[in-house]
Parts: structure tokens; sequence; C-alpha cells
């Protein structure tokens, strides 16, 4: 693969693709989710339940995200933790599934619901998830748009379960959601975000800023707890390309191949770049798009709430823990944007087709 950049075509194993898998595998599988424990014995059995409702919080996460033009790492962290809090919070009533507690890093046991009492599921979610958004994207216009989500799926599952079931629900819903928020809390995320970063200048490989004054992206997400991998270097994949000026080098000529693709992109190739680009405040972000993809195996699939939620917080720990590494790695081995060895070394003029992101090029 070019060092540079991923081939406009649709490929899914690219080289952060793979750090995702890598972060997936560190579930040990589905089966880490699973066990053998019954549903909460006086509620109903909710695996098989409707999961509309949690495709829409996902979608309203996404949504969010979008509007308020949150950074690609960032974005991957928000949809984490609200996956798995919609899996925590049903988790006592899926038959077969286990908590994360205990198998993410330094997850912390989620309060237990009353054993003898009856619990709605979703109204247990819709709580829980609503306290973590709120928590993670602190502003009165996404405060409000999760009041309408909450309080509208909260109005339908109070015409299927009485009101003490709901108020109960809610109750238990708010203590998972303070429980996560707690978590996130100690992820060493407001370290990172707040500390003051100067770009390397000691190696002719160096990474450039790609737009004037602006500001590098996360240097420090590289330091974030993970979430299933023992370390942010775990999955480390090493460049083995050396940089070279030299017009027959594997660097140069990569470069070079960036530069030719493109000057002489196709219709397609342009609309596929302009599917996938991501962004921040045009889309999602790319976890986003990812999340929304598994949004789209919902009923394609017919899944229940147990096999969705299930999905969505394996999807969501593994973009997480993949920005993570993917960050590390960048800003170890800061590596330049082809645009700026094009410009210095092949032709000053060139300019890529979309706006070369404020990150390091490697890995791609």
């Amino acid at each position: 693969m070019n060092l540079f950049s991923k081939k406009i075509s649709v490929r899914l194993f690219t080289r952060s693709a793979m750090i995702a898998l890598c972060a997936v595998l560190m579930l040990n599988s589905t089966a880490a989710l699973r066990a053998t424990a019954a549903p909460q014995a006086a509620s109903p059995d909710a695996t098989n339940m409707d999961a509309t409702f949690v495709s829409d919080w996902i979608q309203l996460t996404h949504d969010r995200i979008q509007s308020k033009t949150v950074s690609a790492p960032a974005a991957s962290r928000a949809y984490a933790y609200t996956s798995v809090t919609l899996y925590e919070a049903v988790v006592p009533g899926l038959a077969g599934y286990a908590s994360l507690s205990s198998q993410l890093t330094s997850m912390p046991t989620m309060p237990a619901p009353d054993i003898s009492a009856v619990y709605d599921w979703p109204t247990v979610a819709n709580a829980a998830v609503s306290t973590v958004i709120n928590g993670l994207i602190a502003d009165a216009d996404t405060h409000t748009a999760v009041a309408a989500l909450h309080d509208k799926q909260l109005a339908d599952r109070a015409k299927a379960v009485s009101t003490d079931v709901t108020d109960r629900s809610e109750k238990q819903g708010v203590l998972v959601g303070q429980a996560m928020l707690d978590w996130a809390g100690k992820d060493g995320y407001t370290e990172a975000h707040s500390k003051a970063y100067t770009m390397p200048t000691d190696q002719v490989w160096d990474y450039v800023a790609t737009v004037t004054g602006g500001k590098v992206v996360e240097p420090y997400w590289g330091t974030l707890r993970p979430f299933t991998l023992k370390s942010a270097t775990q999955c480390d994949m090493k460049r083995n390309i050396d940089y070279s000026t030299d017009s027959k080098s594997t660097f140069y000529l990569q470069a070079k191949e960036v530069e030719t693709v493109g000057d002489n992109l196709t219709v397609e190739q342009k609309a596929i770049a302009d599917f996938w680009v991501d962004t921040p405040g045009l889309t999602g972000a790319p976890s986003g798009h990812w999340m929304l993809i598994a949004t789209q195996m919902v009923p394609l699939l017919k899944l229940g709430l147990g096999r969705a939620v299930e999905m969505y917080a394996m999807v969501g720990v593994a973009l997480a823990d993949s920005f993570i590494a993917c960050w590390q790695m960048k800003y170890t081995d800061p590596v330049l944007r082809p645009e700026t060895f094009i410009r210095a070394h092949i032709r000053a003029t060139w300019k890529p087709y979309i706006q070369s992101p404020m990150f390091p090029t490697y890995p791609s």
C-alpha cells in the first residue's frame, strides 16, 4: 500500500482497518460479551425486543458530532462511550449476555438493578444514554436535542408499561449513565486535549502544517486509556519505507503516484473521495460513518435488541482503540503529508483534490 494515501477505490482493509481488527480481537471474540446467566428475573427478557430506539440514539450522536465539528479522534471516543452505555443499560435484561465491566480497561461494576423489581430496559437505556451524551457533548443545542429524543422515547414506553416501572427504570438508567461518565472522566482525555504541543522539526520527513496557522489534531491522543488494548502500541505497524528525494526511491515514487492519480481523477473516484472525506462538520466523522453502516445492519439482519447493542458496543470500542493506536503512531513518527513533499520535490503548484487534514500522514 502507498505510504501516503489509501487508493481511491472501495478498500476496507487499510492499515487503520487492520488496527481496528486487532483492537476488536482483544475482546476475545463475541464470546466475551456472552454469559450463561439468565436476564433480570422479574423483568421481561429484552433480547429480541425492537432495536430501532438504539439506532435513533446512534443517529443523534452522529448528528451532534457533525454539528459541533468534533475531531475524528474525539468522535470515536464519544461513539464508544455511547454504545457501551446502551449495552450496559440493557444487559441485565438480555439472556446469555455478560457485562463489559472488568473486561474493558478499568471499567467498574455498573450499578445493579433490584432483582426483585420490574424494569423496562428501553427506558433504562433512554435515561442512561441521555445522561452520557449530555456529559460528553456539553452545549445547549445538544441538550435540547437529547431532551427531545429522550422525552419522545419515554412517552412511547409509557404507553406500554406502568408509571412505577418507567420511574424505576429512569432512575436505574441515570445511575448507569453517571457511572459511565465517571469512568470516561478518568481516561486521560482532559489532560491530552488541553496539553500544549510543539511539532518536531529535527527530521527532514517531519510533518509540516498544511493549513497556515492551523492547529494539529489531538497530538496526545495516543496517551488515552484504551478500551481493550493492553497499550496504545500493541498493534503498532512500523513504517518500513525510508524518506528519500531520489526519483527512483520508493518514497519518491509513492508521492509521484499520489500526484498522478490526483491529476487524473475520474468522476467515480471523485464521488468516492467525497463520500469518505468525513471532514469535521461535514459528517459525523470517520467513526460515525462506520456507526451508520452498522445501523444499516439492524433492519437488514433483523437484529433484536441484544444483537444490536452487542454490535454497536464492539464496533464503537474497536473504532476508539484504533484511533488511540493510530494516533500514537502518527505522532511517534510524524511523517509529512504528500502534498508537502510533492510541492517541495516534484511540482511546486500541486494541490490535492481534498484539503489534507492537520495531522501526520502515517498510518493512512
